[in-house]
């Protein structure tokens, strides 16, 4: 193989000394002359820029500053109101000394609680002044003061409910209550419009400071004023006016930062047009008495306050002068660069043409596609050099158009990358939500805090939600225990448990209780109502396999009927299997349950299980779990007690499952009663 032979220089021609020193101070001249031009013309760059990067960074906090308060306050105020719209509440607020309506309302509080994020909420009774707080302490509402309308402390209050407003916000400190918080009030009335009361939460203020109002940047700060300009929230306590619902006259104003009356007017101005333009930070310069301030205001409607955001132009950090020395130097580094590039081009242009040709040909041949001789030459020179520089760029068009493309594409799967990962963060979120939702009709409260026997849960939905539920109900005369598995699982089969859930709440209101086959069928109508007689739901699965039991005290019967579901009783190692009808609820025909009547044993525990359990694979040979397998778990395990027994069949399903899927969502519901509860004559509903 035949190497090419290196590049020689050719023999250097005579230099001419005099067009070389002109060219010198010609470039000399020049350069002096743009580095006194670039001095002037900086300094008022740099000044345009202070301002510019001041003002950006003023609306940027602004911006980041409301949407944190919005995420943060928002969401406290949405849960607010929804814990004003409590029936449970007003009917306390109306009687605030029956203990009924003050049990209802404390257990359905108790959920709204541990969704704020502090874990508070306050209740003020209008007619008695009376003022409840829960917190971490103290879980349920407890009784602390009674509001004093002599009181300063007090005048919140009644300027509140002065004014129907369906919220407010204040930060104001409780000298009871040892605690100063940002306070969320949501007033309570009834259909007249009268006033029943005030409810809402707190946030701790300090922590609200360093979270929403931290510094993030060198020279700037953040601070939160009302429609009047009263300073609400601000990094420095001394400078907030607490407590200002109500008030009129106040010192603690952002216009008392100001030291120019135009600029009083001007921010006047700026804060009206800020209320009607929701969406925009606007910026504006004024005095202070700390100087000139570049400030940003950006308004929050649902909350009625504006975020103020000031950066000081001449901090530091506003433009690092490490920047400014490194630009400096970058433009000496390349003025030098300027002149020695000109200076050699030329010195090559002039003296070197055949080895300069040379040389790029052989880069062009090595692949070095980017290199140009951009030659103005007339003879053989110059028609070669001109050749060549045809050549290396249609060689490097034809890359740059497949890099473009492969760029484009690129760029077109991260940004449907980006859409995907969005959308499934939403729906993960919302999946998440429909959880919590579907939790709330699960009975365990009920379950824990009035079930006379004992009892054991194994809820596993599939997905983060199912189409499994169970419930419990209970009377004077007995209690209702049962397990549903809609069609489908994941949001489908929990949209259809809220079907199934409303449809047995109907039913357990129409028919009596002793009779759980009139309750299927009540049911099956009800679901039948409540579906859209149309073709297109014959493709679906809508049906819904129902399992109840009714244990009777006086009695002590156990009353079963299912729609497609099994009941089973453990006494001992003695095991027995009930079938339930064959059909389901909503199938394709309507049809009669059969109920069936047991004697309530003493250390007899009864199952109610869904086919998530049963049709579970696993094992060696990957069949599903079974009934039989489920018998044989139970004479294994019935002896043991009821919490041991749930403990061991999650630990029996795991197990079994292995590394294989879940199939379906499983639902096992236990119990026994080993004594007759006492009569009661408070019906208990979850």
């Amino acid at each position: 193989m035949n190497t090419p032979p290196p590049i020689t220089p050719l023999p250097s021609d005579q230099r001419a000394s005099g067009l070389r020193r002109k060219v010198g101070t010609l470039l000399l001249f020049i350069s002096a002359a743009v580095l006194l031009l670039s001095v002037a013309v900086g300094q008022r760059i740099l000044s345009d820029l202070t301002t510019d990067l001041s003002r950006r960074l003023a609306v940027a906090e602004a911006q980041l500053t409301r949407e944190k308060i919005q995420a943060l306050v928002g969401r406290e105020l949405a849960i607010a109101q929804r814990f004003a719209d409590l029936s449970a509440l007003k009917d306390w607020l109306l009687k605030e000394q029956e203990a009924p309506a003050r049990s209802r309302f404390l257990a359905e509080a108790a959920g709204f609680r541990q969704a704020f994020a502090d874990q508070t909420y306050f209740v003020i009774h209008h007619r008695t002044l009376a003022y409840y707080y829960a917190d971490p302490k103290s879980p349920s509402a407890r009784y602390r003061y009674t509001l004093d309308t002599g009181k300063a402390t007090d005048a919140w209050y009644f300027s509140t409910m002065d004014v129907p407003v369906p919220y407010t916000l204040n930060v104001n400190p409780d000298a009871t209550l040892k605690v100063t918080n940002l306070w969320i009030n949501v007033q309570v009335r009834n259909a007249a419009g009268m006033p029943l009361g005030l409810v809402g939460t707190g946030m701790q203020l300090d922590r609200f400071l360093k979270t929403m109002l931290a510094p993030r940047s060198a020279g700037a700060m953040s601070f939160i004023i009302d429609g009047q300009g009263r300073i609400v929230a601000h990094p420095d306590p001394d400078r907030i006016e607490y407590g200002a619902v109500g008030k009129q006259d106040t010192s603690r104003t952002v216009f008392a930062e100001l030291s120019e009356h135009s600029d009083q007017e001007t921010f006047a101005r700026t804060l009206a047009e800020t209320g009607r333009r929701d969406t925009q930070a606007l910026p504006l310069q004024v005095e202070t008495e700390q100087g000139t301030r570049m400030m940003a205001l950006a308004h929050l409607p649902e909350l009625g306050w504006t975020v103020v955001s000031s950066v000081n132009p001449a901090a530091e950090g506003i433009l690092s002068s490490n920047i400014i020395h490194l630009a400096l130097a970058g433009g000496a580094v390349i003025l030098l660069l300027v002149i020695l590039t000109l200076t050699l081009g030329f010195d090559r242009l002039v003296l070197h043409p055949l080895l300069v040709l040379t040389d790029s040909a052989r880069r062009i041949a090595a692949g070095r596609y980017d290199t140009r001789l951009q030659s103005n030459r007339n003879d053989e020179l110059g028609a070669l050099s001109r050749a060549f520089d045809s050549m290396a760029s249609q060689v490097q068009a034809h890359t740059r158009e497949l890099e473009q493309r492969v760029a484009e594409r690129t760029a077109q799967l991260e940004a449907t990358h980006a859409r995907l990962k969005d959308t499934h963060r939403q729906l993960t979120e919302s999946i998440r939500y429909a959880s919590l939702i579907q939790r709330v009709i699960l009975p365990d409260r009920q379950l824990c805090e009035h079930l006379r026997g004992q009892y054991f849960v194994v809820w596993h939905p599939r997905d983060v939600v199912g189409g499994d539920f169970y419930l419990y109900r209970e009377r004077a005369e007995g209690c209702l225990f049962g397990v549903i598995d809609c069609a489908g699982h994941g949001v489908p089969g929990a949209f259809m448990t809220m079907i199934a859930h409303a449809a047995l709440e109907r039913a357990t209101m129409e028919q009596s209780w002793n009779n759980p086959a009139a309750l299927l069928e009540s049911a099956d109508k009800a679901v039948r109502a409540m579906m859209p007689d149309t073709k297109r739901l014959e493709r679906l699965a809508t049906s819904m396999d129902i399992g109840l039991c009714f244990v009777e005290w006086e009695t002590r019967k156990v009353h079963f009927a299912g729609a497609h579901i099994d009941l089973f009783t453990a006494r001992g190692a003695q095991v027995e299997h009930y079938r339930g009808d064959r059909g389901g609820i909503n199938d394709r025909r309507s049809r009669n349950f059969t109920c069936r009547t047991l004697d309530l044993e003493p250390d007899t525990v009864f199952y109610l299980v869904t086919d998530g359990i049963l049709d579970q694979s696993g094992g060696q040979r990957g069949l599903p779990f079974g009934r039989s397998g489920f018998v044989n778990w139970l004479e294994a395990h019935s002896g043991l007690a009821l919490a041991a027994q749930e403990k061991a069949l999650t630990t029996a399903l795991q197990e079994y499952r292995g590394d294989n899927p879940q199939r379906d969502d499983i639902t096992v519901l236990a119990f026994r009663f080993d004594q007759t509860p006492a009569d009661s004559s408070k019906e208990i509903a979850s």
